[in-house]
C-alpha cells in the first residue's frame, strides 16, 4: 500500500470512528440534499479535503459558494482561499472576499496574509480610511507596522492616534518597543502599561502642565498612575480635582480618580463622595453623549466607598441611586458584599429594609438573595418587626425568591422552605431567565447543524461562540446532545456540550417543557457515571453531591488545569493529591485520568465530611477554602451570636451568607443548587431532601 493510500485509509477510519462515537442514526447522504440543499456541497467539500481529495473538495466548495445560504456560501469562499496553495491566488481570493463583504472579518485575514508575505503597500491601500480608535486592533497593528516598514510620512500621526485614542495594549507596546523614537506621551503610556508607575509619574505631571491634547485614554492612564504610583494620595487627589474643574474634556476621569485617591487618604471620605458625584455628572463619551458604562463604574466605586464607611452609609447611597444605574447585574458583587456586611454586623432590620429597596431595581439574582435571606431572618426570629406580620412577610418573600426568574440556588432553597411539590416546582421553573431580545439567525443554525450532521464536532463550539445569541433552543438541544455523544470517545466535548446547554437554559427565549426538558439533563449530565457510582459507594458520598462538585469545579473537563495548579475533574492540587495517594497507598497516578481523579476527589470530600462532624456543607466550604478557615468561621459565628436569643448555632444557609470570602459563598451556592437539580433529575429527591442532607 502506498503512503498516500495508507493516509487516506487512516483518515477514513478516523471519520468513521468520529461519526460512530457521535451516534449518528442514519448516513449523511440520506435526505441531506433535501435538508441542506446546495449547502450540502460545503460540508461534503470539507470532508473531501479532509480525506485528501483536494480537487473534488474545491469543486464542491465552489458550488456551495454560489448556491448555498449566504453564510455557508461565505464559509465556502473562506475555505477555498484557506486551501489555495498559490500565494498570489490566495491573496487575490482574500482580496475578492474583502471587496465583496467589506467588513473587518474579511479584512483581517487579508491583512494577515499580506503581512506574512511582506506586501506592506497593499496593506496600507486596503486599510485606507480606517478608524484607528475603533477598528479591530490587529488590523490597526498591521497598518501601522506596514506604514513604518514603508517609511510612510503619515506614520507618526497615525501611530500617535492609535496609542492615545484607545486602550494601550500589547500590540501598541510591541510596536513602540521597536521604534528608535516615539512621543513622550507614548513612552508614558508604555510605562503605565508595564505598571512602572514610579518612572511614569514625572511624565504625567509634565504632560498635564504642557498643554498636550488630552484624550480619555490618556486621562485614564494618568489617573491610574497617580493612584498606584505615589503615596501622596490627598495631594494627588486635590491636583486632579483642581485640574478637572478647569478641564474642557475628560473631566470624568479626573473626578473619578480624585475620588479613589481621596478614598485612600485618611479622613477624606466625604471629599471622595463629592468627587464621585461629580464623576457621575460628567460620565460622558468623547462626543459628549452620556456613557452608561462609565456611570455604572463610578457608582459601583461610590457604593463600595460608602460601604467601607458603614453598612448604613451604603444603604443610604443605594436608596438614592438604585433607580439610576443602567446594568443591574454590574452591581451583583457589591450587593453580595453588602449582604455579608449587613449580616456579619447583625443589621437584621436594615437587611429586610434593603430587600424592599432593591425590589424592581436589582438584578433578579440579587433580589432573590435579599428576599430569601430576609425571609429566613424573619422565620428564625433574628428580626422581630413591630409593624408587620413576620410570618406573612416571610412567606411573601419566599415566594418572590422562588418566582424570581433567576438561577437555581435561592429558588431551590425557597421551594424547600415552602414545601413545594415536584409538579408545582416544575411549573414554576419553566423559565429560569428569559432572553427578551432573542432573534433567530436561521442561516447560522443551518451551518451549525450541518457541522453536526456531517460529523465535524471540532468546528461547532468555536462557531457557536460567534453566533450564540442568535441560536434557538431546539438547535442548541441538538448540538449539545451531539457533542455530549462525541464526548464518550473524546472527553473534551463534554465541557462544550454543558456550556452550550447551560447558557441556553439560563437565557432561553421561551418556556422550558419542565424538568424533563433535555436542556436540564444536558446542563447537568452524569458523565463518568460508572466511576462516580463506584467511588461514591466506596467512600459513602452522595452521588448528587459528587456530580455537583465535578460540574462546579471543572464542567466535566478531565484535563483542565486552573491558574492555581488544580488539576482535573475535581480540581485537586498536587499536594492534596499526594496526601490522598499516601492514604490510599497509590504510588503512581495521573490526575488527568478521570477514574483516578474521581476516586481521589470522592475520598477527599468524604474525609472533609468526617472531620467536620458529618456536615456536607462545611465540607464543601473546606474543599474550597481549607478546613482550618471553616472551623474558625464556625467558631466566630457562634461567638458573634451569643446573647442574640439563638444560643450557639446558626442555620447553615445563613452561615453561608456570613462567610467572609465571596468566592466560597458563591462556591457553596453553586454546589447546593446543582446538587438539588441532580437530586430532582436522577434520584427522585425533592429539594427539601437534598438540602436537608447537605445543610443539616
Amino acid at each position: 500500500m502506498s503512503r498516500k493510500a495508507a493516509l487516506l485509509s487512516a483518515l477514513v477510519s478516523v471519520f468513521l470512528v468520529i461519526n460512530a462515537s457521535c451516534s449518528r442514526k442514519k448516513p449523511v447522504e440520506e435526505s441531506a440534499q433535501e435538508k441542506y440543499g446546495r449547502g450540502t456541497e460545503y460540508f461534503m467539500g470539507l470532508r473531501s479535503i479532509q480525506m485528501g481529495e483536494d480537487a473534488k473538495g474545491r469543486r464542491q466548495l465552489r458550488t456551495a459558494s454560489k448556491c448555498a445560504n449566504p453564510l455557508i456560501a461565505r464559509k465556502a469562499k473562506e475555505e477555498l482561499a484557506r486551501n489555495e496553495d498559490s500565494i498570489d491566488t490566495r491573496i487575490r481570493m482574500l482580496t475578492d472576499l474583502h471587496d465583496e463583504y467589506k467588513d473587518e472579518a474579511a479584512l483581517l485575514p487579508l491583512c494577515r496574509e499580506l503581512y506574512a508575505n511582506d506586501e506592506y503597500a497593499k496593506i496600507i491601500s486596503a486599510t485606507e480610511g480606517l478608524d484607528l480608535d475603533s477598528c479591530h486592533n490587529n488590523i490597526a497593528y498591521y497598518r501601522l507596522r506596514s506604514m513604518n516598514e514603508k517609511h510612510d510620512s503619515r506614520f507618526s500621526r497615525e501611530f500617535l492616534v492609535w496609542c492615545t485614542e484607545r486602550p494601550f495594549e500589547r500590540l501598541q507596546y510591541g510596536l513602540y518597543s521597536e521604534l528608535a523614537a516615539a512621543p513622550k506621551v507614548v513612552r508614558m503610556l508604555s510605562l503605565i502599561y508595564n505598571r512602572n508607575y514610579g518612572s511614569a509619574l514625572p511624565l504625567t505631571k509634565e504632560f498635564m502642565g504642557g498643554g498636550g491634547r488630552m484624550t480619555a485614554q490618556i486621562a485614564s492612564a494618568i489617573g491610574k498612575c497617580l493612584l498606584y504610583g505615589s503615596a501622596e494620595s490627598a495631594e494627588n487627589a486635590a491636583f486632579l480635582e483642581k485640574y478637572a474643574a478647569s478641564a474642557s474634556s475628560c473631566q470624568f476621569y479626573f473626578y473619578f480618580y480624585a475620588a479613589r485617591l481621596y478614598d485612600r487618604a485618611k479622613g477624606m471620605r466625604d471629599r471622595a463622595g463629592e468627587c464621585y458625584k461629580a464623576a457621575l455628572a460628567t460620565a460622558k463619551d468623547p462626543s459628549g453623549k452620556a456613557d452608561d458604562k462609565l456611570y455604572d463604574n463610578a457608582l459601583w466605586y461610590y457604593l463600595l466607598s460608602s460601604l467601607e464607611a458603614s453598612p448604613e452609609a451604603a444603604v443610604k447611597v443605594l436608596e438614592r441611586y438604585r433607580d439610576k444605574w443602567h446594568d443591574p447585574y454590574y452591581f451583583d458583587d457589591f450587593l453580595d458584599s453588602l449582604s455579608y456586611h449587613l449580616l456579619s454586623g447583625q443589621f437584621w432590620g436594615l437587611y429586610v429594609r434593603t430587600a424592599g429597596l432593591l425590589k424592581g431595581f436589582a438584578s433578579k439574582e440579587s433580589a432573590a438573595k435579599f428576599c430569601y435571606v430576609s425571609a429566613r431572618l424573619l422565620q428564625e426570629g433574628f428580626y422581630k418587626p413591630k409593624d408587620m406580620d413576620a410570618e406573612n412577610e416571610a412567606s411573601g418573600m419566599m415566594n418572590a425568591a422562588l418566582d424570581s426568574g433567576t438561577d437555581i440556588y435561592y429558588r431551590m432553597l425557597a421551594a424547600s422552605c415552602l414545601g413545594v411539590g415536584r409538579t408545582e416546582l416544575e411549573e414554576r421553573l419553566r423559565l429560569l431567565r428569559q432572553d427578551r431580545e432573542f432573534s433567530r439567525d436561521e442561516d447560522a443554525e443551518e451551518l451549525l447543524l450541518g457541522y453536526a450532521d456531517f460529523g465535524f464536532p471540532e468546528k461547532i463550539y468555536d462557531e457557536w461562540q460567534n453566533y450564540k445569541d442568535v441560536i434557538g433552543m431546539d438547535t442548541v438541544r441538538k448540538l449539545s446532545s451531539f457533542l455530549f455523544n462525541c464526548g464518550k470517545n473524546q472527553e473534551g466535548y463534554y465541557t462544550q456540550s454543558i456550556r452550550m446547554a447551560s447558557r441556553k437554559l439560563f437565557n432561553s427565549e421561551t418556556s422550558l417543557s419542565g424538568l424533563d426538558d433535555s436542556l436540564f439533563s444536558l446542563s447537568f449530565p452524569r458523565s463518568f457515571s460508572d466511576k462516580v457510582s463506584e467511588h461514591c459507594a466506596g467512600y459513602k458520598v452522595d452521588e448528587q453531591l459528587m456530580y455537583a462538585l465535578i460540574r462546579s469545579e471543572s464542567f466535566f473537563d478531565p484535563t483542565v488545569i486552573s491558574s492555581a495548579g488544580a488539576i482535573g475533574l475535581t480540581q485537586l492540587m498536587e499536594m492534596t493529591a499526594g496526601d490522598v495517594a499516601k492514604k490510599l497507598k497509590v504510588s503512581k497516578y495521573d490526575l488527568t485520568d478521570s477514574g483516578t481523579n474521581i476516586r481521589f476527589g470522592a475520598y477527599y470530600i468524604s474525609e472533609m465530611i468526617r472531620r467536620l462532624d458529618g456536615s456536607q456543607i462545611l465540607a464543601v466550604f473546606a474543599y474550597n477554602a481549607g478546613i482550618t478557615r471553616v472551623r474558625n468561621w464556625a467558631l466566630t459565628s457562634r461567638d458573634e451570636l451569643k446573647g442574640k436569643d439563638k444560643g450557639d448555632s446558626i442555620p447553615k444557609d445563613l452561615f453561608l451568607e456570613m462567610l467572609p470570602i465571596s468566592e466560597t459563598r458563591e462556591y457553596g451556592r453553586k454546589i447546593v443548587g446543582s446538587a438539588t437539580v441532580y437530586g430532582l433529575l436522577y434520584y427522585e429527591l425533592s429539594p427539601e431532601e437534598v438540602i436537608s442532607r447537605i445543610m443539616g
